[in-house]
């Protein structure tokens, strides 16, 4: 089951001297996630994460597994993430497909959209793009996107 729960990372984090209202500005990062536990259909996933802009924190999120339209794929759904930083959260969705080969575990055209903030992050959002694989129960995610 461990194969099955990626991501989503969805990443961010830190704090933001970016205001309210601000134009919005590129950014990037990496994700370290792996499952935890799983109740009922969902399975909780969480790690660390590391923005170029919002710096370093944590990631929770919860994701829903169902199978893909290919043998070896599975449609990956994120209903909650949730980024921690020490200025305040961010939280959202994700999404993205997991093809499984053999022994290779791989994650692709992930999207996320972090809107509600808490803290500082208030009214700001973080949207992007990730993939990335897995080695020994761990998924690196790495990712582009929007932050304002």
């Amino acid at each position: 089951m461990r194969k099955l729960i990626p991501l989503l990372f969805i990443l961010t984090v830190g704090s933001s001297s970016v205001a309210l209202g601000a134009a919005s500005r590129k950014t990037s990062g990496v994700a370290y996630v792996s499952p935890t536990h799983a109740v009922g259909q969902d399975s909780y996933v969480s790690g660390d994460i590391k923005d170029k802009i919002l710096g370093d924190g944590a990631i929770v999120y919860r994701v829903k597994v169902t199978p893909g339209t290919e043998e070896g794929t599975f449609r990956i759904k994120a209903r909650k993430v949730t980024i921690y930083t020490a200025k305040g959260s961010l939280s959202g969705t994700g999404e993205a497909t997991q093809t499984i080969a053999g022994e290779t575990v791989t994650v692709s055209a992930g999207s996320f959209t972090l809107t509600k903030g808490t803290g500082d992050l208030k009214g700001h959002r973080l949207t992007g793009e990730f993939a990335g694989d897995q080695k020994d129960g761990v998924y690196k995610f790495a990712y582009t996107g929007t932050y304002r």
